[in-house]
């Protein structure tokens, strides 16, 4: 017998077994089933009795049992009393029979007060005989004894469940006077078993036949397991090739982005060409070189985080609070868009509702939530159009805590309710404003969203598609005093001056970045002589003593010999020394790929430009002093 033979017999062995445990323990759970909904319908209608019983059981007199015996007797206003209140009690639930019972005269049970319809077709008159199969129900309640029927009755009329209450009369003596009795309808119950039973059969005999097939199916594909592992395997291959290209494209896609720096760049060219005016003062002119300065410092902030959106990404970023005054971030990126609001006549309003004046920040995280928030709102608005920002603290449950609510609203073209849902996914645009023409990458809002997340905060939009919107994002922050805020400087400017007469090679081929360098260098006392490319870097540390250069800054794009040959040649040196000399990379090559060749290469540290002396200074002091 071969072993496909052999296969096919254990298969079918198998699923036979199967289909055997199926059938035992479905009838299993059907028999189990059926009892368990028996008890519940008993439960509940025994609840239901209970109920019945404690609403009614304080109304009857023993005038009631004795008075009302005969059919003459219902035209008495108490009858009808008694008779209406047990109708509407009856017809609130499942209840088929409410009535009252006691013994006659002759010795025998009959009816009293019946709860059904007075023309209804089994309504029993007062003085009718009880039927047989409820008189000992009816007896043992006459006796003191509460009584229910444990499964359901079947009679002429369907399976039922009977409850049976003595009633006492008022009073002390707890006198047995009639009874109570109530029969619900448990006939749907039985349907229901009955209807469940049949499709039990129907699933089990269902699932013999699909467990038949079922072996037939394993066996004609046993010879094809291998080749759909295959074929798995290479659509997993297919799967990471793709993934790696999708990485790989949205790598390229971070180098050409420019939609998340333009805010920043147009104020900072609106506000130069403000201050090469003839007729700008000397006041105007400061202002407008602090307002460049301060775009400028939050361009960089904004290009290092879009830059590092990867790192945002894998949860390696670590917030840097700083003390500030809570409105302050707010009104600083306001100067940045003044040059667009006046553009498109569009009017900017600010209100605060602020309890602590001076709170903690990542003031650039913060800065870049609220430019891309502003900066869309001014771009999705047409000219004349309004936005009104909205900035109020709320209580914190913890203790030296508040949340910080920051809301942006215009009246632009609004987006619609789909969009709305994807709006912070990276890279992604709504196409109605891509048709319009404004430019974008996409990428601003899923940068929002993961900043808002990385500060615990929420963030939340509402639009209408030519209403306008209403961005709100609240973050949680500790509260500060104006003394936290306050710069401690003393401290850094006897550290700077330890900087002063120590030399440095500056490698750069720029002549106004040179300059630039040279000039906030020379400002820390630092002595600076310049080589224009790798070539007279080389040069000019070989033509030296050996402690004459104590650092250089290496600029990497240069022509003639960049910065990192340049770097490999000068740790090839003879002399220890100059091979050894602390080499800092200045570079506007900022991903985390070029830190890391800049390291591989020989150099020290990696700085990227522009300038920041509160990153180059302490990278300076580390490897001078």
């Amino acid at each position: 017998m071969g072993k496909p033979h052999r296969t096919l017999l254990r298969v079918i062995f198998v699923s036979l077994l199967v289909v055997l445990f199926i059938l035992i323990y479905t009838c299993i759970l059907q028999n189990r089933y059926s009892k368990d909904t028996l008890q519940d319908s008993v439960k509940r209608n025994t609840q239901c009795a209970d109920a019945i019983y404690q609403l009614v059981s304080d109304s009857f007199t023993k005038e009631d049992f004795e008075n009302i015996t005969t059919v003459d007797d219902m035209k008495s206003d108490r009858y009808k009393e008694l008779q209406g209140k047990l109708n509407e009690l009856r017809t609130l639930n499942s209840t088929r029979y409410l009535y009252t019972a006691a013994r006659g005269k002759d010795g025998k049970l009959i009816y009293l007060v019946d709860g059904l319809d007075l023309d209804a077709e089994d309504f029993a008159y007062p003085g009718t005989y009880i039927e047989k199969e409820m008189i000992p129900y009816i007896d043992a309640a006459l006796s003191g004894e509460t009584i229910y029927s444990q499964d359901s009755v079947d009679t002429t009329w369907g399976h039922i469940f009977t409850a049976c209450y003595p009633i006492r009369s008022a009073g002390d003596s707890g006198e047995i006077i009639g009874a109570l009795c109530l029969e619900m309808n448990m006939e749907s119950t039985y349907e229901f078993l009955a209807q469940s039973k049949i499709t039990t059969i129907e699933i089990a005999t269902m699932t013999v036949v699909v467990s038949l097939l079922l072996a037939v199916c394993i066996y004609v594909f046993l010879n094809r397991q291998k080749q759909k592992e295959l074929i798995q395997q290479q659509l997993l291959q297919e799967s990471a090739v793709k993934a790696e290209a999708a990485n790989r494209a949205k790598s390229a896609f971070l180098f050409n982005m420019s939609h998340d720096i333009r805010t920043p760049m147009n104020a900072i060219i609106g506000y130069a060409e403000l201050a090469g005016r003839s007729q700008t003062s000397r006041q105007e002119l400061n202002d407008y070189l602090g307002k460049i300065h301060g775009c400028g410092q939050t361009l960089l902030s904004i290009l290092d985080n879009v830059l590092e959106l990867s790192k945002i990404e894998s949860g390696n970023v670590v917030l840097e609070e700083s003390a500030v005054e809570a409105g302050s971030i707010f009104e600083k990126c306001m100067q940045m868009v003044e040059v667009e609001l006046e553009k498109k006549h569009q009017t900017l309003t600010i209100s605060k509702e602020i309890i602590h004046p001076y709170v903690y920040f990542d003031t650039t995280r913060v800065t870049e939530v609220i430019l891309n928030l502003v900066s869309n709102a001014i771009k999705y608005t047409g000219d004349g159009g309004r936005i009104d920002c909205v900035i109020k603290q709320s209580p914190h449950p913890k203790e030296g805590w508040v949340y910080h609510e920051m809301s942006v609203k215009d009246n632009g073209i609004g987006m619609s309710e789909e969009f709305q849902s994807h709006i912070f996914e990276i890279f992604v645009r709504e196409k109605s404003t891509t048709d319009s023409g404004i430019e974008g990458t996409g990428l601003g809002m899923g940068i929002v969203k993961k900043l808002v997340d990385l500060m615990d905060g929420t963030i939340e939009v509402e639009s209408k598609v030519g209403e306008g919107s209403i961005f709100t994002f609240r973050i949680p922050c500790r509260i500060a005093s104006f003394e936290e805020t306050q710069p401690k400087r003393a401290d850094e400017a006897i550290e700077d001056s330890k900087l002063r007469g120590h030399r440095i090679l500056l490698a750069e081929d720029n002549d106004l970045n040179a300059e630039i360098a040279i000039a906030l260098l020379e400002e820390k006392g630092l002595l600076v002589e310049r080589g224009a490319n790798g070539v007279e870097c080389i040069e000019m540390l070989e033509k030296k003593p050996v402690d004459y250069y104590e650092l250089i800054l290496m600029d990497v794009q240069m022509p003639i010999l960049d910065g990192y040959e340049a770097t490999k040649k000068i740790r090839q040196m003879g002399e220890a020394g100059k091979a050894g000399i602390p080499i800092i990379a200045i570079t506007a090559n900022a991903f985390a790929e070029d830190k890391k060749k800049a390291l591989e290469v020989g150099m020290n540290a990696h700085v990227a430009k522009p300038i920041d002396m509160n990153v180059l200074v302490p990278t300076l002091k580390k490897y001078l002093l």
